[in-house]
């Protein structure tokens, strides 16, 4: 047999084998090794983002991802892909009467960065999350009812026949986007193909990072994130004696609307000794994403919970320890009401991993970890802000000056031991009303120019 005859049974061997694997994967794994979202999955996941089908039918309130997650369409202003509640609106059910979710809506810009979803951290991935909230109670569904909502996400993407745009059917979107026949498919496979063109639009909105911050930081040639392995607090001092370099040789640039005031609220934003002026704001809200991706309690729960129950009542609530604490639980994934005083939002502590968690303190046990765990929730990004309001997990904070003058008061209350586990960075907050305005200032420069990106 000559070379090219065995060259040619080696290639087609191998085509029968990646045939064979091909056939074996699962929807999971189609998902690892496709290649990054182009601008068809990227519609189609739009697509499907808004559309309002797949919420139950036994609910008075038709919803869609886009319902809670708008864009700058809204007519009240400008959004980030959230919404203008503290708490968005969900369809009422005799079984649950409610009306109100959980949280406030997060921005969605960047979310395809974030290692866990949710300000608990519920969910590990983005598919996940969109499976989560097409078979949830933001789309009306109970608990118990998600067989009834992955058939009916089924449903439709198989009787699709194209929308008032002229884009074809769901079937036809998903042959071009993803190379899927989703007639072969099963129902979870089919419910998987979704989650995954729905992740690819969510991946897709990323900022732009061409605020007047970050103009700022390339024109005068500062780094733009800590080092790999530098810690928030030793680039924060890096960039302080960078900036007070350049403005001892007069040679501090400033671009476009990024003004003295605002380079005033830089400084305390970055100062982190607990001193006068300091922020201590990057501790936790480190560039370039102004995030760190972690869980903190800066007293937020303790707040809301007090102002319903009683000032002291949140520091009295019994939480179960360790040994007995049955986590997710629904008791502590509850927003205060004033006839259920057990009932508390307690953030990541339901979802933490006691055994597998970076948190975990040397030599901590579990019982210490979960306790500093009590009221933890996700630090949310500081870009877009003027895009995003109401703040924090509760929606509870608008204009942006009153959120900082509440961090303020509960870092007062912290230092005083007056805060139920209270964040160690939440201590060195040290600020003075005098410094709210440029620290707002500084915050207002982290805002970009949001468009579509394809």
């Amino acid at each position: 047999m000559s070379r090219p005859e065995l060259k040619t049974i080696r290639l087609l061997r191998c085509a029968i084998v990646l045939t064979a694997l091909a056939a074996c994967l699962s929807i999971a794994d189609f998902t690892r090794i496709s290649a990054q979202p182009g601008a068809q999955q990227i519609r189609l996941g739009e697509r499907l983002f808004r559309d309002v089908r797949f919420s139950t039918p036994k609910g008075d309130l038709p919803a869609s991802c886009n319902t809670c997650h708008l864009f700058d369409e809204d007519p009240q202003g400008i959004r980030a892909y959230t919404d203008f509640f503290n708490r968005s609106w969900m369809s009422f059910r005799f079984e649950d009467p409610r009306r109100l979710i959980l949280r406030n809506a997060p921005t969605l810009m960047d979310v395809g960065r974030m290692p866990r979803l949710h300000y608990d951290g519920e969910f590990a991935s983005l598919e996940d999350l969109v499976k989560g909230t097409f078979a949830g109670r933001p789309m009306g569904w109970l608990p118990g009812e998600q067989p009834q909502a992955f058939a009916l996400i089924q449903s439709v993407i198989l009787n699709d026949r194209g929308d008032e745009s002229g884009a074809g059917s769901y079937r036809e979107l998903f042959r071009k986007a993803y190379n899927l026949e989703v007639e072969k498919l099963t129902r979870d496979q089919i419910v998987n193909a979704v989650a995954r063109a729905v992740a690819d639009f969510m991946r897709s909105l990323n900022s732009s990072m061409n605020s007047p911050y970050d103009q700022f930081v390339r024109l005068n040639n500062l780094d733009t994130a800590p080092a790999g392995g530098e810690s928030s607090q030793t680039f924060a001092a890096r960039m302080l004696a960078g900036i007070a370099a350049l403005e001892n040789k007069g040679a501090l640039r400033f671009p476009k609307n990024f003004t003295a005031q605002a380079l005033a609220g830089l400084k305390i934003f970055y100062r982190t000794d607990g001193n006068a002026s300091s922020g201590n704001c990057v501790a936790c809200h480190a560039p370039p994403f102004f995030t760190d991706f972690s869980y903190h309690n800066i007293g937020m729960a303790q707040a809301e919970y007090d102002r319903v129950h009683g000032e002291g009542t949140f520091a009295a609530l019994k939480i179960p320890d360790a040994a007995s604490a049955v986590r997710p639980s629904q008791q502590f994934r509850e927003y205060p009401n004033r006839q259920k005083p057990a009932e508390a939002d307690l953030g990541y502590w339901n979802f933490i991993d006691l055994k597998t968690s970076p948190l975990r303190r040397p030599g901590e046990s579990d019982d210490q970890l979960l306790d500093r765990m009590i009221g933890t929730f996700k630090t949310p990004t500081l870009r877009h802000l003027d895009a995003t309001y109401p703040y924090m997990h509760n929606g509870d904070y608008v204009p942006l000056d009153g959120a900082l003058n509440e961090i303020r008061r509960l870092s007062e209350l912290a230092r005083a031991g007056q805060v139920r586990s209270a964040d160690d960075e939440l201590k060195k907050i040290s600020l003075s009303e005098t410094d709210i305005a440029p620290l707002t200032t500084f915050l207002k420069t982290l805002n970009e120019e949001l468009r579509r990106r394809y």
